[in-house]
């Protein structure tokens, strides 16, 4: 008798504490204050893409590069998803301002041995691998983003008359997924 009622003592208060325990994820901070445009598509990434380069998909639409998505983030207008992109588009920019660091060596250095044009040369397509990869990396972020916010809940309120009493009905609603 006595185990018993210990372990039902023991089984509230797990469930008390349990209860009570806050995740990141319940955060009110994460919601927004405005409701998601209805219209707004997901974003698809194709099969096969890599960290070098994503085809992306919208509206069953493919996308000519990941700049084409400018739209959609925009119009989300998420502070986390225009961060991402931000950082896409100034890392990608780097990524191809270091492809002239090899053409800058040539006409502006006086020492022109093979074996440092070669190293500056390897350094600059390493740079731009690395850089193209986090910015490919952030816009993937973006897109991941993006989505979850399109996965949000959506709740609806509707008053309209009905034709034949000429009442109002009113209606309650709750959209889950895309």
């Amino acid at each position: 008798m006595r185990t018993a009622s210990l372990l039902t003592i023991l089984f509230f208060i797990s469930v008390t504490v349990h209860a009570q325990r806050r995740r990141a994820d319940d955060d009110t901070s994460h919601y927004r204050t405005v409701p998601v445009p209805a219209h707004l598509l997901p974003i698809e990434r194709a099969y096969g893409s890599s960290s070098l380069g994503s085809l992306y998909f919208y509206g069953g639409k493919k996308l000519s590069s990941p700049y084409s998505l400018e739209i959609p983030f925009f119009e989300l207008n998420d502070p986390d998803v225009s961060h991402h992109f931000q950082a896409f588009r100034t890392v990608t920019t780097l990524s191809r301002l270091t492809a002239l660091v090899p053409l800058a060596y040539i006409l502006l250095s006086n020492n022109r041995t093979n074996g440092a044009y070669w190293s500056v040369y390897g350094g600059s397509i390493a740079a731009s691998l690395t850089l193209s990869i986090i910015g490919n990396s952030q816009v993937n972020k973006a897109v991941k983003r993006y989505n979850e916010m399109l996965r949000q809940p959506r709740i609806g309120f509707s008053a309209d008359p009905v034709s034949l009493t000429g009442r109002t009905a009113i209606g309650v609603g709750i959209s889950l997924g895309f």
